[in-house]
């Protein structure tokens, strides 16, 4: 952002010199305020006006031909030093605020991310809590049928050809408890 002579700017000073203050301006940019443009009085020392480090309201003068800035406080007037504050006030809460925004845009994301996240989470456990519901259910049917169709099933194991499966003992004793109860109940 390049100053047009006669803008009003904040600045700090970075060096004082018997010739004048060096001003490191909000923007960025170098500039001097040479030591007849302090004060109209006459300034033997700047020293006794200025120190490093001190914030000042200067004047854009010009430019010299190293593209510094002539700058001047003497033709600050009043009414400059109170826009230029006013101005620097705005921009500090205006950085402030984008500062501001910006943190809590990065709260958002995390919290848009974590309810993302979240929700993933509780709809997988929900598929998980359905799949699981469904499968003993599907399982409560089938034992459903397999009593039943049991008689069904038992007809078929005594008919079905011998295999080392059904020589079991334990298949042998089910299939006599099988026989007698059907026996008694005739």
């Amino acid at each position: 952002m390049e100053l047009q002579p006669e803008e009003v700017v904040l600045g700090e000073v970075t060096a004082l010199k018997s010739y004048g203050a060096f001003v490191r301006l909000v923007t960025g940019d170098q500039g001097m305020i040479h030591i007849s443009e302090v004060s109209n009085e006459f300034v033997r020392d700047i020293a006794q006006y200025l120190k490093v480090g001190q914030q000042v309201i200067v004047k854009v003068i010009g430019r010299n031909e190293e593209g510094k800035y002539n700058l001047s406080l003497k033709r600050v007037s009043r009414q400059d030093q109170e826009a230029a504050l006013f101005h620097s006030e705005v921009a500090q809460f205006s950085k402030a605020l984008s500062e501001q925004f910006v943190i809590k845009e990065e709260f958002v994301k995390q919290w848009a991310e974590r309810q993302t996240r979240h929700t993933a989470k509780n709809s997988l456990i929900a598929w998980l809590t359905s799949a699981r519901r469904e499968s003993q259910h599907l399982e409560r049917r089938q034992q459903g049928r397999m009593r039943a169709y049991e008689p069904d099933w038992l007809q078929l194991a005594e008919n079905a050809p011998a295999t080392p499966e059904t020589v079991s003992s334990e298949g042998a004793s089910e299939t006599t408890l099988k026989e007698e109860e059907e026996k008694e109940e005739m």
